[in-house]
């Protein structure tokens, strides 16, 4: 399909809300526009913990999990950070001591990577 152009907005929504015809769906925009139909969820990922996660290949990401977007919608909708406690599950910090994994990937520009 078409590639997105400089500075484009991509929004993925995510619509838990059950009285929406659209319930449990992801959809895709750029700069405020529909550019799919919403695509369920597997049944098996519906009502479970969804992590975000961006992957791309020789872009530049800039990502908003904020509170205001970085652009328009045809609707109004709550950003991650304004998500209501239903629709999210926050687990508490590790104690004092405990081990942490954490994956930073490493590319080099001009490398293939």
């Amino acid at each position: 399909g078409k590639g997105f152009g400089l500075h484009a907005v991509v929004a993925v929504v995510l619509n838990l809300d059950i009285a929406s015809p659209h319930a449990n769906t992801l959809s895709l925009f750029v700069d405020g526009v529909r550019i799919c139909k919403p695509q369920k969820l597997p049944e098996a990922l519906i009502g479970k913990a969804l992590y975000p996660a961006i992957s791309f290949r020789s872009v530049t990401v800039q990502y908003n999990f904020g509170a205001t977007p970085l652009g328009t919608l045809p609707f109004k909708c709550r950003f991650l950070q304004d998500a209501s406690a239903k629709d999210v599950e926050q687990r508490p910090a590790p104690g004092k001591g405990a081990k942490h994994e954490v994956l930073f990937p490493v590319c080099l520009p001009d490398e293939g990577t």
